[in-house]
């Protein structure tokens, strides 16, 4: 069983990317379907979506590096 902080860091981690994901897929499809300087809003609309998602999957493995360390095992 996963510890508070296991668990902290998994639920923050997991919004983070429920935040992030959607900015990313509108901004892709913006980028694809806007023809020339439109192209630059979509593309920023999904840079500024990757942020979060990106933080959101750190905190996720952290929280795995941390149950792993938590079991003793070897990392190597």
């Amino acid at each position: 069983m996963a510890n508070r902080t296991e668990r902290k860091l998994t639920g923050s981690g997991s919004r983070f990317v429920m935040i992030g994901v959607p900015l990313v897929v509108i901004g892709v499809v913006m980028a694809l379907l806007l023809d020339h300087n439109a192209v630059g809003i979509g593309v920023a609309i999904a840079v500024l979506g990757a942020i979060p998602t990106v933080v959101g999957l750190a905190l996720m493995i952290f929280a795995g590096v941390n149950q792993h360390a938590r079991k003793d095992r070897p990392f190597a």
